[in-house]
């Protein structure tokens, strides 16, 4: 009796549970998979067609970017022949694999989204070489070309180029919607924006952050006046705010685009306090504006002032939406 239980014990010890069992085919598999891929190694090398990875990532955040289409063709080959691989990368591992003959190779890689990756040229003569391309993202800029006085749309020719003035897109928006887009490579200072219309004067404005581009605003010939949209002062005072900063620059692109024409700045208000602390309050944002464009490089003797305070309204006064139409700044052609 007590032998019988001893061997049973022992039994028991080297008895697998499902766990050890499930790990040791596991292992068996992979020992399997393992010989599989020695034996088609020395195929590989046998027939002279080692192994090539190629890989795409992200270049911004190192991101593997899955289903980049890849391009490796021999440094010698012909355009016209057939690249010698030509897919997109997994979507696991980001890559494509293919076995290829010993040579020198270059290869490249394209996205929807992101720039195309530079060209690599290498020599394949090990077996599992490995090729890492890395594509930047696009940055996608879509803006209005707009009549300055009305807000409609305007037909004319786009030019964007880059810092080194080379162009990158020409256009003409159409005058039903106006909308255009453009692709920018935000490692790029900045961009060059000019548009050209019959009936309007010349545009032009650097693009330095596409997130602050308020579009093109084109000021039609024929204008004497206009009033300058989107100037934003500080409550009761003379302070200009930084959301006015794209209103400052189109008046001061106005200005480099007719470097002969002289203006007035006319200053008015609403009716909420007294008639001289309004006087002065407009007049004070003239002085503002003009030497906001003083400091662009504008010479102060094109520009003068005129505070009207709240004397020239061009609705009543009656309420809030109203009061806001009358606080404006106007641009006075001399």
């Amino acid at each position: 009796m007590l032998l019988l239980v001893f061997v049973a014990g022992e039994m028991g010890c080297y008895a697998m549970t499902p766990a050890q069992k499930r790990a040791k085919a596991k292992a068996k598999m992979e020992r399997k998979k393992e010989a599989q891929r020695r034996k088609a190694k020395r195929k590989r090398i046998k027939e002279g067609k080692p192994l090539l990875y190629v890989y795409s990532f992200d270049l911004r955040s190192g991101e593997p970017l899955p289903a980049t289409h890849i391009t490796v063709q021999d440094v010698n080959a012909r355009p016209t022949k057939k690249p010698k691989v030509s897919k997109p990368t997994d979507m696991k591992k980001a890559r494509v694999q293919r076995s290829l003959p010993h040579g020198q190779y270059w290869a490249a890689a394209a996205k929807t989204g992101y720039f195309a990756s530079d060209t690599v040229r290498f020599n394949h003569k090990e077996d599992e070489d490995t090729v890492k391309l890395y594509l930047y993202p696009e940055t996608r800029l879509t803006f209005t070309v707009t009549d300055s006085l009305t807000g409609r749309a305007v037909a004319a020719n786009v030019i964007v180029r880059n810092h080194e003035k080379k162009r990158v897109m020409q256009t003409t928006s159409d005058s039903l919607h106006a909308v255009l887009a453009v692709l920018l490579d935000d490692r790029i200072p900045f961009y060059t924006i000019d548009a050209t219309s019959p009936h309007y004067f010349p545009f032009r404005d650097t693009i330095s952050d596409p997130t602050q581009f308020a579009g093109v605003i084109m000021s039609p010939r024929e204008v004497k006046s206009f009033v300058l949209r989107n100037i934003y002062f500080a409550t009761g005072k003379t302070r200009i705010l930084d959301s006015s900063e794209p209103a400052l620059n189109e008046l001061y692109q106005f200005l480099v685009s007719r470097p002969s024409q002289r203006i007035r700045i006319v200053g008015h208000t609403d009716d909420i306090g007294s008639d001289r602390s309004n006087q002065v309050l407009s007049e004070g944002r003239c002085k503002e504006v003009k030497q906001a464009m003083a400091d662009r490089g504008v010479d102060p003797k094109r520009i003068e002032i005129e505070g009207r305070g709240e004397r020239d309204p061009i609705v009543p006064n009656d309420d809030e939406a109203h009061r806001q139409m009358n606080r404006r700044v106007e641009i006075v052609l001399l």
